[in-house]
């Protein structure tokens, strides 16, 4: 087996929303009167998402960076995302009232889609005696987002960025991943979606990691889903 243990992303790797962000965004602020189509807050969704990046230092805890923290955060993202889509600058309250409606539904089973590819690879890398955790840039919510969708018990480990304090690139969190397992970075591979977060930061803690790129099947840098994962993972990259 070259690698016995593989850490994995989350979002965009074993799961991913079902629907858009933006249609959920609109459906909920809908309830408070606010008025605008499923597109242009998917547009002021991801926007906001870079625009907030960009605002914070990589590979720390976004949330740190809030006075209310992981609260804060969120309330102050969905009231730009709000104000890029719509024009119109929301208050506190609203913003509030409208962010634990997003919670709710984001907590849901039926607000995330287990990829189809996803349980089939799990299955066999653990058959396979192949030990799993996850790595993921995420909030609090993560550990029960997981046993919500009955994912929660292959994982030997669970590393949240919240909990840990820092993000992906940043190399500590895989080495406090590896530390868990008690792994050395030779036997290990990290699995993402992400080359500017996952690649970066497994190249940076001396980890293998293969690009999992479900936007572009013929991407030859990257496998397209997981069927091909447990042959890499017993032979190499």
């Amino acid at each position: 087996m070259r690698y016995p243990v593989v850490l994995l992303d989350v979002g965009g790797t074993l799961i991913g929303p079902r629907g858009s962000f933006g249609e959920v965004y609109a459906q909920v602020f809908s309830e408070f009167g606010v008025r605008c189509d499923s597109e242009r807050f998917n547009t002021a969704v991801y926007a906001t998402w870079d625009e907030m990046n960009r605002s914070i230092p990589t590979g720390t805890d976004r949330y740190a960076h809030f006075d209310d923290g992981e609260h804060g955060y969120w309330r102050r993202f969905a009231q730009r995302a709000v104000e890029l889509a719509t024009g119109e600058l929301i208050g506190d309250r609203l913003a509030a009232a409208g962010l634990k409606r997003l919670q709710q539904r984001f907590g849901s089973v039926d607000a995330w889609h287990v990829f189809e590819d996803t349980l089939p690879a799990l299955e066999t890398l653990r058959r396979r005696g192949v030990r799993l955790a996850v790595v993921s840039n995420w909030d609090s919510r993560l550990p029960d987002v997981l046993k919500t969708l009955s994912l929660d018990g292959w994982f030997d480990t669970v590393v949240v960025s919240h909990f840990e304090g820092v993000e992906k690139p940043n190399a500590a969190i895989f080495h406090r991943a590896l530390e868990r397992m008690g792994a050395v970075s030779a036997d290990v591979l990290h699995v993402g979606d992400s080359p500017e977060l996952d690649g970066a930061g497994a190249a940076a803690a001396g980890v293998d990691w293969i690009w999992v790129d479900r936007h572009n099947s013929a991407n030859d840098k990257a496998i397209p889903d997981l069927s091909r994962l447990p042959a890499i993972v017993e032979h190499g990259l």
